[in-house]
């Protein structure tokens, strides 16, 4: 071949090298393309949640548990927020079906007000009723509003017949309102009274394109901020939420609050305050914690109701019942592929002075020690240490403590948000 010739296939190679570089390029961008899109599609996380209760003839407030007729306007603090919304309606403890209708939803505005651009309406399979079955959820549609993170969603729903509400969350903390005949479009709520709990909605989710999924704290009172400021949100949950969005807005994860006030691992609330206490944690662990959308890390705090029974009771438990408990909870969590986190139980000596015995203190302390340096979790967070007084180990530091030696205050709160390292939630 000559030189002229060898020349022109030098340069024809050359041609097709390049061609060929370009359309691989073209791939790679397009593919690039396709990934960072399908990164960005949203997905439905859960931003708010409370776990329900059955209603109860001891509650001083079952007053505000009677509907007939009326219009119930749910205020919600959601964690994240989202480009839609959808919400999720219980008939946990229901004999009979519930009928809801007339479902809207929208920024909260000041006392029984909405705000911003006004409501949307909730459908269910496009139909602006549904009849939830006893024992039974359903969730909404989504509806095309966008939800601000740290922000306040008014839910409003109409409740047609006479019922008392058998999804209770009684530890709100949150001022709600109801209000006679079917308002759910009102700006602002005629002849409406307030209400200290939550009815029959038990989560909302929000449709994000970055949040990583959400952590679920299952706990008891002092995860359900018992003793905190109402209105406030001022639960260690929601100094960790904080935390969460101060450190990355755009990805950071949801925090839902499952705890329930009186709540106990390995055994049901009973005798007359039983409903309010709520089913044991690990009846509860799927229904409260697995099934809770986007769902990425679990948070378990709690065991301090289970030690704090007094001498003879039957259902007093030794530190091996617990840690069986917290090792299944790991096991169910490992088997879906979420990570589990145990925090150490916190101090209540000087609580209940007249039952309180030395095993009291030895069992936490024997738990605690566990959750510290086992490997059978993901991750331990040092609750005690954050909240004990150096002075007295036994006993909340007097700085944090509300007054009953059991729950912390709002400052108590806040050091255990944050005593968490935010690594966990890698």
């Amino acid at each position: 071949m000559s030189i002229e010739h060898k020349a022109m296939a030098a340069t024809a190679f050359s041609k097709r090298g390049f061609l060929a570089r370009i359309t691989h390029l073209a791939a790679c961008f397009a593919l690039f393309a396709a990934s960072s899109a399908l990164a960005q599609t949203p997905h439905w996380v859960g931003s708010w949640m409370a776990s329900p209760c059955a209603p109860a003839d001891a509650e001083p407030r079952r007053d505000q548990l009677s509907l007939n007729g009326d219009t119930v306007r749910q205020i919600v603090h959601l964690s994240i927020g989202g480009v839609a919304v959808r919400l999720h309606f219980s008939n946990t403890f229901g004999t009979a079906p519930l009928l809801i209708r007339s479902v809207r939803v929208a920024a909260a505005g000041k006392g029984s007000e909405i705000a911003g651009d006004g409501d949307k309406a909730a459908t269910f399979s496009g139909k602006p009723e549904v009849s939830i079955a006893p024992g039974e959820s359903v969730v909404s549609d989504a509806v095309n509003l966008p939800a601000n993170a740290d922000g306040n969603l008014a839910v409003s729903f109409f409740v047609p017949e006479k019922v008392t509400a058998p999804a209770v969350h009684y530890t709100a903390l949150q001022t709600s309102w109801v209000a006679p005949g079917e308002q759910t479009s009102a700006a602002e709520l005629k002849g409406a009274h307030k209400i200290t709990v939550d009815l029959i909605l038990t989560a909302v989710d929000v449709a994000s394109r970055t949040s990583p999924g959400a952590i679920v704290a299952l706990g008891s009172s002092t995860t359900d901020g018992a003793h905190s400021t109402p209105n406030a949100n001022h639960r260690w949950t929601d100094f960790l939420a904080e935390r969460l969005r101060t450190t990355d807005a755009a990805n950071a994860p949801a925090v839902l609050n499952a705890g329930i006030s009186g709540n106990r691992v390995l055994n049901d609330g009973r005798g007359a305050w039983g409903p309010i206490f709520g089913e044991s944690a690990l009846k509860r662990f799927h229904r409260d914690v697995l099934a809770q959308s986007g769902l990425k890390w679990i948070f378990v705090f709690e065991g301090g109701n289970d030690i704090r029974q007094a001498a003879g009771n039957p259902e007093v438990i030794q530190p091996q019942q617990l840690i069986k408990a917290f090792q299944l909870m790991a096991r169910e969590a490992h088997a879906r592929k979420l990570k589990l986190i145990v925090a150490t139980i916190t101090p209540s000596q000087g609580t209940n002075p007249k039952d309180e015995t030395p095993a009291w203190e030895a069992t936490r302390l024997e738990v605690n020690k566990w959750i510290l340096t086992t490997k059978d979790i993901d991750g331990a967070v040092d609750f005690d240490k954050a909240a004990a007084d150096p002075q007295r180990p036994a006993r909340l530091l007097p700085a944090y403590d509300s007054g009953d030696h059991l729950h912390p205050n709002d400052a108590g709160y806040k050091a255990m948000g944050e005593s968490i390292d935010l690594h966990l939630f890698q």
